[in-house]
């Protein structure tokens, strides 16, 4: 029992669910903070990752709790179908259906909730799993009237959820329809048809249309497998009072039903036949009367060879004689112990008889049973799985078959003295004095047998291929997409390993470069070109533009960004540690070689000198006009024009983005001297500047403490 549990558990679907959830967030844990959107990676905090795998478990609880939703909800509907059809009768039999359609009304209202199927779960893990009343075994119980369908089912000792709370009356009839009887068992769906669907033969038409719509009724409801078997009842006393004609008639209307109930679901399902009523045979009180409890729950009778899946073989006749042979020899190796235990001489006598009484049946069953399952012209997809007897009630006479038979060849007269009626003499319709006694032979044969063989009926193929169609569509889906996320995932990892190794290649160079510029001298500012070009080509690539990376080069793995931010600031420190210094220098040069012939070109130089020193009177963008104008003045022979557009865009990145100032101190002698050859060029009323001398000398004292 353990190792099956164990093995039950290593096998169910809910604990590797929980195994691969559990792995994706370890996954997603681990690579989360490697994982990249843009300029930023949403899962390298702490805090995101837990809301992820949080997220994770609660969509898998979700996925979980759903289907159970969707049963209860299915459940619901299938009930309220069920009511619907209660209530549709009332204008036929309004004085004896209104009680059960409102006691169907409460059942359904407990059915809604009720789970079946966990009484007797051994499984602790399968306590977690809701069986609805659809998912339940189906069985349709199909028999002539009176054959004793119902009394086996209400003598079976089976187990009904209702009838603690509404009581032993709640499990018969609630559906409560003149078309079928609904079980609801512990373990399965018994669906007590009428007779008159199994014959048809008052309103044709009628009972036809109404047997169509109860199969679509299971279609619908149970749409993969409508059914999971048929229970055939038999009667007893239809096999020893009915004429040859009228058993061929009743077997030619199951086979119909049976081709019916194929057709429109389209699975092959197994026929229990159950020969109810065995009790009338002769002697059988005499015979079993005394057994105990658990015999009488015991199968009495054989299984048909069965093999799923495959059509059925017209074998059946020899298996059916073997094992019919074997009963009557049980009967017989138990005779002398039963006849020694009994002391009454006529129990005695009939236990005698009963072994023989059973045979007689033995050429009606096998005739009868030919007419329903031998495929005569062509195959046929049902079976029968077995051959049971059983006896719902000890009520009515007994057949005497033998005796009967015996009087009428010898033509003795009828004494009409015995309790005995003979099989062809007896009056059906006359009123049969009640002995009520007890149940045999069917308890483990529906428990123990038939419940528990609930999964040899097949499947409906158009579903089960369209299911597997749509299936394999999802996982084909899955595994397209699976594959194509994979096969991105990879062209991006080599796709940014190969720009990782370009841009690799480049750093040795500028390296280099960085060491001979900063020992060279800051007064030629074209030396410094290269450098910084090489500085701003580090992330570019040739292949693609760093603003709009093709797709091979995402997926959560560009590096193109960091890259770039990385090679950005180290441009910017070379434009203030590099750059800067040669600018003020080249500024500073312009101002002390001015030989103030040019007042306008003297204001701009001491202008252009102050804004290194004074920030409030910035202005980059005047800057860079002066310097790039003063460059063009004594531009050395080896600089193109290029290297004159390539130097205005660094210094446009240097001095119009933000305000810089000189690293180097302010030379105070330098500025008064220019200020005042400004002031004796241009004369102290036209002098734009008008700046008096006292007043720049405390500026400049200021700006020096």
């Amino acid at each position: 029992m353990m190792r099956a549990s164990l093995q039950h558990l290593l096998t169910h679907r809910l604990l590797w669910s929980l195994i691969g959830v559990t792995a994706l967030s370890c996954v997603l844990w681990m690579l989360g903070p490697l994982w990249s959107w843009g300029d930023t990676r949403p899962l390298e905090p702490v805090l995101p990752r837990q809301l992820a795998v949080g997220l994770l478990y609660l969509l898998w609880l979700l996925f979980q709790f759903i289907p159970a939703l969707w049963r209860g909800w299915f459940n619901s509907k299938l009930l309220n179908r069920l009511q619907q059809m209660s209530q549709e009768e009332l204008s036929d039999r309004q004085a004896t259906e209104t009680l059960l359609a409102q006691r169907f009304s409460e059942a359904a209202l407990r059915l809604k909730r009720t789970q079946f199927g966990r009484r007797h779960q051994q499984s602790w893990l399968a306590r977690f799993q809701s069986h609805y009343l659809y998912q339940l075994p189906w069985y349709v119980m199909i028999g002539a009237p009176g054959a004793g369908k119902t009394t086996a089912l209400l003598n079976a000792g089976l187990e009904f959820p209702l009838t603690d709370s509404l009581g032993k009356a709640a499990i018969r009839g609630v559906g409560g329809t003149r078309h079928c009887d609904w079980w609801f068992t512990d373990s399965a769906v018994l669906i007590d048809t009428a007779g008159r669907y199994a014959l048809q033969e008052s309103q044709r038409a009628r009972d036809g249309a109404e047997w169509q719509s109860f199969i679509n009724l299971l279609k619908r409801y149970r749409t993969r497998q409508p059914i999971n078997g048929v229970i055939m009842t038999i009667s007893v006393s239809d096999l020893l009072t009915d004429s040859a004609e009228a058993r061929h008639a009743q077997a030619s209307a199951l086979r119909e039903r049976m081709a019916e109930l194929h057709q429109h679901t389209g699975i092959h399902f197994p026929v229990y036949v159950m020969v109810t009523k065995t009790d009338l045979l002769k002697g059988f009180m005499s015979f079993y009367g005394s057994q105990s409890k658990p015999q009488r729950d015991a199968i009495w009778g054989f299984t048909f060879p069965w093999e799923p899946g495959k059509p059925h073989k017209d074998d059946w006749h020899r298996s059916f004689s073997q094992q019919y042979q074997h009963l009557e020899q049980r009967l017989q190796q138990q005779l002398a112990e039963v006849m020694a235990g009994e002391r009454d001489l006529t129990q005695r006598a009939d236990s005698f008889l009963f072994p023989q009484e059973f045979s007689s049946l033995r050429p009606l069953l096998n005739e009868y049973l030919d007419v329903v399952f031998s495929s005569h012209q062509e195959p046929i997809a049902w079976s029968a799985r077995g051959l049971f007897f059983t006896s719902g009630t000890q009520e009515g006479l007994p057949f005497d078959r033998i005796m009967g038979e015996l009087n009428r060849k010898l033509q003795l007269p009828h004494t009409g003295e015995s309790s005995l009626a003979a099989w062809d003499s007896v009056n059906r319709s006359s009123p049969i004095p009640g002995n009520k006694g007890q149940s045999f032979f069917i308890r483990d044969l529906l428990s123990d047998l038939v419940f528990r063989e609930s999964g040899l009926a097949g499947s409906n193929r158009h579903w089960e291929y369209r299911n597997r169609l749509f299936h394999w569509i999802g996982y084909g889906v899955l595994t397209g997409a699976l594959l194509l996320l994979s096969c991105l995932w990879l062209t991006s990892y080599i796709q940014n390993q190969r720009y990782l190794d370009q841009v690799a290649e480049r750093i040795g160079p500028i390296t280099t470069q960085s060491q001979q510029v900063i020992h060279q001298p800051a007064d030629n500012i074209f030396d410094l070109l290269p450098f910084l070009n090489n500085l701003v080509k580090l992330p570019l690539s040739e292949r693609f533009s760093l603003d709009n990376p093709p797709l091979t080069m995402r997926v959560g793995l560009y590096r193109g960004n960091q890259v770039s931010d990385a090679a950005w600031a180290l441009y910017q420190n070379a434009l203030k540690s590099l750059l800067l210094p040669r600018v003020a220098q080249q500024i500073t040069n312009l101002l002390r070689d001015d030989p103030g012939t040019d007042n306008e070109y003297s204001r701009n130089a001491l202008r252009a000198y102050q804004m290194l020193y004074q920030p409030r009177n910035y202005d980059g963008e005047f800057l860079r006009g002066w310097l790039m104008q003063n460059l063009q003045r004594t531009l050395p022979d080896d600089v193109s024009a290029r290297d004159l557009q390539q130097l205005d865009w660094h210094l446009s990145q240097l001095l119009d983005q933000q305000i810089q100032s000189s690293p180097y101190a302010r030379d105070n002698a330098l500025m008064m001297r220019k200020l005042a050859e400004n002031l004796k060029n241009a004369g102290d009323s036209s002098n734009t500047l008008a700046i008096a001398p006292h007043v720049v000398s405390q500026r400049l004292t200021r700006h020096s403490e």
